[in-house]
């Protein structure tokens, strides 16, 4: 190996890299950028030296994800679209995934190093994606809803007497048919998401309400299938801050997952606590858990959970995902817990209402150029 000295030294190759770089210390103020840091966002060493990075970047994630590692004390670790933020530069955005590493001094704690990795191109294929997914599922609704007035009128005896095995056929195809338009809804709800063009209206709403509302529909089917559905909700709570029919769909979405893996015999409890300024509702059921390996990528689009546990008919992975985003947009969480053989439970969390407000899904934050 040869023993000639090295011709550049750290600051030249970190200056060449292509991901902006920052190193702050503890109190989140910048000690040292790279080149492409001070090009991505307009600033010089000297404006840039001990300032807060929030405040250099207008990216306010930074606050919360940094805290996430001092208090950790190791590297950051969230979900993509967590860690993903949006910069403007003139007229062109970027899209950046953080990474963050603690930076440790005398066995303590001293900062962390923040890099920005650039997701553009991936985000501008999703964004092709997401506009397919939403052309097709336009597509499937016109001949769909054709198929299912055709059932209809069969089924009415509109078109001539059936015979006990054509009912069948008919009852068969009718459930098909309600099965592919939830999933062409689902679809439709995600590209909406994705797009940024789907509102909260955030009002007060009565946590009574909601949840009796969301189990209603379902009650019929869990004595049907001999599950017991029990509500649980704690004494005077106060109304929360969400959009009444979009938190519906989530307890209604996360009920009816329930019943699909509780065998009969067994019992799901919605259950409804405040803590703080925070209500927390939970789906709680009996039934066949979810393997450790899967927990992490349940919110996932398109990721189901296949088991000896899973009854009837499925769609293909969206509810959960569609349920987190809906979560967040109103600036609430969801979370699993759950052990093989035991049952699950779904934890997700909404603000209590404090006043009139309508939420928006969070964009990234923009930095202008």
């Amino acid at each position: 190996m040869s023993n000639l000295p090295v011709p550049v030294n750290l600051d030249t190759v970190a200056n060449n890299l292509a991901d902006p770089l920052f190193l702050v210390n503890r109190d989140k103020e910048v000690n040292w950028l790279n080149k492409k840091s001070r090009e991505l966002f307009h600033t010089s060493d000297e404006d840039a030296q001990g300032a807060v990075i929030t405040e250099l970047t207008g990216i306010a994630k930074l606050d919360s994800l940094l805290d996430d590692v001092f208090e950790q004390e190791t590297e950051l670790k969230c979900s993509y679209e967590e860690a993903s933020v949006k910069v403007k530069r003139q007229d062109q955005r970027y899209f950046f995934k953080i990474s963050i590493n603690p930076i440790f001094h005398e066995g303590e704690i001293w900062g962390g190093l923040v890099q920005f990795t650039d997701v553009t191109r991936f985000h501008e294929m999703e964004k092709i994606k997401t506009d397919f997914v939403s052309i097709v599922s336009h597509e499937f609704r016109t001949p769909l809803t054709t198929i299912i007035v055709g059932v209809e009128m069969l089924k009415e005896g509109m078109l001539g007497d059936l015979t006990p095995r054509g009912k069948e056929v008919l009852e068969a195809i009718g459930a098909d048919c309600e099965r592919l338009s939830r999933l062409i809804d689902n679809l439709m709800e995600l590209s909406r998401i994705e797009s940024g063009t789907i509102y909260v209206e955030a009002e007060p709403t009565d946590v009574t309400d909601l949840v009796q509302e969301a189990v209603r529909p379902l009650k019929f089917q869990a004595e049907k299938q001999g599950i017991e559905l029990i509500t649980d909700i704690a004494p005077n709570l106060p109304p929360v801050a969400a959009d009444f029919n979009k938190a519906v769909w989530v307890m209604a979405n996360l009920v009816g997952n329930a019943m699909r893996y509780t065998d009969p015999g067994g019992t799901i409890t919605v259950r409804v606590r405040q803590r703080g300024k925070r209500l927390f509702f939970s789906v709680q059921d009996t039934g066949c858990g979810i393997p450790k390996e899967h927990q992490d990528k349940i919110f996932r689009k398109y990721v189901q959970v296949s088991g000896p546990g899973r009854k009837g008919t499925g769609g293909v992975g969206l509810g959960l995902a569609i349920a987190k985003d809906i979560v967040m947009a109103h600036g609430g969480e969801i979370w699993v817990d759950s052990e093989l053989g035991k049952g699950t439970t779904f934890t997700f969390t909404f603000p209590v209402y404090y006043g009139d407000e309508s939420v928006k899904l969070p964009e990234a934050e923009e930095k202008g150029g």
